[in-house]
């Protein structure tokens, strides 16, 4: 693997952060009732930030996996 494409798949795997892992951590113990209560402020329901969060990753993952199939 080149250079150019290893700084890529870096460069998007450090956009992907921790945020998905951060969310399902946040709400592992909600019921499925608790998942649609707002969370917080935001405005939103805990799952529809852990569905933003998964939707952002499986994004990332298809982006990396373009690069790497890239020759």
């Amino acid at each position: 693997m080149n250079e150019h494409k290893q700084l890529a798949i870096k460069a998007l795997s450090q956009m992907k952060g921790d945020n998905a892992d951060r969310a399902r951590l946040a709400f592992r113990n909600k019921t499925p009732e608790q998942m649609q209560g707002q969370y917080g402020m935001s405005g939103k329901t805990c799952a529809q930030i852990l569905a933003e969060h998964e939707e952002y990753e499986a994004k990332i993952d298809a982006a990396i996996a373009w690069v790497e199939s890239q020759n």
